[in-house]
């Protein structure tokens, strides 16, 4: 089992072009929560330059990102921000989710997805959203990992 407080975690900022903060966020994969942004923030076109530096684990980036947010106020930033309130960012949000999905999908190998998704230190809804981005192509994604077969397991 991945142990979250020791996993490398990236600390990225967001700047438009000519240089002013947008946003601060942190991610052990900054490839993939970028996409999110893109697909959910109104604000994201105006993305035009990024950085991102890496942290030995999640409490160390979480640190780092309280105290960027703090100092360095961001536009969009919600969380930790001295300038803006909870339920400011919501014109900011688009969701990419108009209704939800269905799939009808056996309840035993749910469970046994939801656990092995788990044992992989991510969720069910990740490893979908992965594989969906995979399976249509989407630029610079591979697909899920694969946790190890637990013992008796079929092959």
């Amino acid at each position: 089992m991945t142990n979250p407080t020791k996993t490398p975690t990236a600390l990225y900022r967001l700047f438009d072009q000519d240089g002013a903060l947008l946003y601060i966020g942190i991610a052990v994969d900054p490839e993939v929560r970028l996409r999110v942004h893109s697909r959910e923030k109104t604000w994201w076109p105006q993305v035009a330059q990024r950085s991102i530096e890496w942290f030995a684990s999640r409490p160390e980036a979480e640190a780092a990102e309280i105290q960027a947010i703090t100092s360095e106020s961001p536009t969009h930033n919600v969380s930790h921000s001295t300038t803006r309130q909870r339920g400011d960012a919501k014109a900011e949000y688009r969701s990419p989710y108009p209704k939800p999905r269905q799939v009808r999908i056996p309840t035993d190998m749910w469970t046994q997805f939801g656990r092995a998704a788990k044992l992989n230190g991510t969720s069910r809804a990740k490893v979908v959203s992965q594989l969906i981005d995979w399976y249509i192509s989407e630029p610079g994604v591979t697909p899920p990992v694969r946790p190890p077969l637990a013992s008796g397991s079929p092959s």
